[in-house]
C-alpha cells in the first residue's frame, strides 16, 4: 500500500506540475499584470490563489462523493483521464495556453482569469479531480493530494508575485521550453495511467 501510495503521488505531482503549477502561471499572470502597479499586482495575486485554493478544495470534496455515487472505479478513471491528459499535452506543444488578456474590471480579474484560467484550467480541474479519484478510499493518499494542492497554490503565488522580474529576465520562450518538457512527460504519464489500468482489467499483462 505504501508503494501504491508512493506512486500514485509521484503520478498527481507531475499532473500538478503541468495543470495546475507555476510554470502556466507565472507568464499568465505576468501578461495580465504587467500594466498594473505593484500593489494591485500584489493583491491581484493574492485573491486569485485564494480563490484558486478555494475552487481547488471544493472539486476535491466533490470527487469521492460523485465517484462513490455514480460506482466509478479507480480504473475507470484510470482510461476516462487519458485523453485529457493527452489533450492537454498537445495543447502545450500546439501553442501558448496562457491566458489571453482581459478586459474584465480590475475587481473581477481574481477569479477570472487570475484563478480560472491561468491557474486552474479545464485540465487542471480534469488533474484534480483525477488526483482524487485515483486516491479512493486511501486516507492517506488523499491527505496527500490536498497537501499538495496547498504546496502548488503556495508556489504559485510566490511565481505570480516575482512574475514580472522572472518573466523580464527569463524571458517568455523559458517557459515555454519548459512547458513542452512537462509536456511530453504529460503525455507519457498518461500511456502510464492507461496501460495500468488495463494491467488490473487483465487486457495486457505486466512486463517481467
Amino acid at each position: 500500500m505504501v508503494g501504491k501510495t508512493k506512486a500514485q503521488s509521484r503520478l498527481c505531482i507531475h499532473a500538478f506540475h503541468s495543470d495546475v503549477g507555476p510554470i502556466k502561471a507565472i507568464p499568465g499572470f505576468y501578461a495580465q499584470s504587467k500594466h498594473l502597479e505593484a500593489g494591485d499586482r500584489l493583491r491581484l495575486a493574492v485573491k486569485g490563489t485564494l480563490l484558486a485554493l478555494a475552487i481547488s478544495l471544493v472539486l476535491a470534496l466533490i470527487m469521492p462523493i460523485v465517484q462513490a455515487g455514480w460506482r466509478v472505479t479507480t480504473d475507470d478513471l484510470r482510461i476516462a483521464t487519458r485523453t485529457p491528459l493527452f489533450m492537454s499535452a498537445y495543447q502545450i506543444l500546439a501553442g501558448d495556453s496562457s491566458a489571453p488578456p482581459s478586459d474584465a474590471q480590475p475587481k473581477y480579474l481574481a477569479l477570472s482569469p487570475v484563478a480560472i484560467s491561468i491557474i486552474i484550467t479545464l485540465w487542471g480541474a480534469m488533474a484534480i479531480l483525477m488526483a482524487m479519484g485515483l486516491a479512493g478510499s486511501d486516507a492517506e493518499l488523499a491527505r496527500t493530494v490536498v497537501a499538495m494542492l496547498f504546496v502548488i497554490m503556495a508556489l504559485n503565488l510566490l511565481g505570480m508575485l516575482f512574475a514580472k522580474p522572472i518573466v523580464e529576465f527569463l524571458g517568455v520562450g523559458s517557459f515555454k521550453l519548459l512547458g513542452w518538457i512537462f509536456a511530453v512527460l504529460q503525455a507519457g504519464l498518461a500511456v502510464h495511467v492507461f496501460v495500468h489500468a488495463l494491467q488490473n482489467w487483465g487486457v495486457i499483462t505486466a512486463p517481467n
